[in-house]
């Protein structure tokens, strides 16, 4: 390789002229701009983020049955189908389907609701529907009826 004094190039023996290594400046100016992109792809990515629905807090099935032993429970709901409802429900539950928001926000709950189906996903439906009307009392039971089952808590309703 010959290199040219005073050029900031290099020629091989075939006449390829390449660009010279980096200075300094240039490598600290990408490392720069490899900072931003990346600060800039976080700050886009956690906007992403907190786009997504707000989830109501959790409450375990033997929470939910002690406070409903104390003054501080709240209105439990059962957002599955009247038959499903029918076949078997936690005591007391009230049967109002998760597409029916309003109906649960007129509720008289001083200590909010619970909402259960039988494994979760269509409480959580429910829930976000509720948060998204401006009711801020929700609690989601978590893992459902069967997590209100698996713990041998009683059902009313069941054949």
């Amino acid at each position: 390789m010959n290199r040219r004094a005073g050029e900031g190039s290099w020629i091989d023996q075939e006449g390829y002229r390449g660009a010279s290594s980096p200075t300094a400046l240039e490598i600290d100016m990408r490392r720069l701009f490899l900072g931003f992109a990346f600060a800039l792809f976080l700050a886009f990515a956690a906007s992403a983020q907190s786009s997504e629905p707000a989830l109501a807090p959790s409450i375990s099935a033997s929470e939910l049955s002690a406070r409903r032993a104390l003054s501080t429970a709240p209105v439990v709901i059962d957002v599955r189908t009247p038959e499903e409802f029918a076949r078997g429900h936690i005591p007391g539950a009230v049967n109002i389907s998760w597409e029916e928001p309003e109906r649960i926000a007129a509720l008289d709950a001083p200590n909010g609701v619970a909402l259960y189906c039988m494994v979760g996903p269509r409480a959580r439906k429910g829930e976000a529907a509720l948060l998204a009307i401006g009711v801020d009392e929700v609690l989601h039971v978590e893992g459902g009826l069967a997590a209100w089952m698996s713990a041998g808590l009683p059902v009313a309703g069941a054949n």
